[in-house]
């Protein structure tokens, strides 16, 4: 599936909340350089993708986007201070509030399930490629993943130092 800017989307982080995450490229600095959910209906490209095509989205673009930069300064910093999570009515029941299918309500039962495991949490890296920002739970065995996507960001590397080698010679 690919969503409106031509980019196809790709599920690599291992947990819906980073994977929604990386529904942009970021910098060092924590700015978007690259969005892919440019409209709602590329929000539906996304939801389709992680097998949610039933969730509903309850707020604007803009909403969206401030709930993804809230989230991911959240995980990155390793505490949900400062982030609104909305989980419903504190009387509902759970099992209604599920039926819901709030995008919103899935996504931070997701980061909160992330961050309230230290194990996991320890295990939540952000990609070094340049400009990529993305960020994945390294399940290795070892924890010794490196990259988002070795297919590309690791093979940029790869070839940036090869590269750097030739020339030096």
């Amino acid at each position: 599936m690919t969503y409106s800017t031509g980019t196809k989307a790709k599920l690599v982080a291992g947990r819906l909340a980073l994977d929604f995450l990386n529904t942009a490229d970021w910098t060092e600095d924590g700015a978007v350089l690259k969005d892919r959910i440019e409209t709602l209906e590329d929000l539906l490209v996304w939801q389709k993708e992680v097998g949610l095509p039933e969730a509903h989205w309850d707020g604007t673009l803009e909403e969206l986007r401030t709930f993804r930069r809230e989230m991911r300064v959240a995980i990155l910093g390793g505490g949900a201070s400062g982030m609104s999570v909305s989980l419903g009515g504190s009387s509902a029941p759970a099992v209604p509030w599920l039926r819901r299918q709030s995008l919103r309500d899935l996504i931070s039962i997701s980061a909160l399930s992330v961050l309230a495991d230290h194990r996991e949490l320890g295990r939540v890296k952000l990609c070094p490629g340049h400009d990529c920002g993305w960020i994945f739970l390294d399940e290795t065995k070892n924890a010794r993943r490196k990259w988002c996507l070795m297919e590309v960001c690791g093979n940029r590397a790869k070839s940036t130092r090869h590269y750097a080698r030739k020339v030096a010679t």
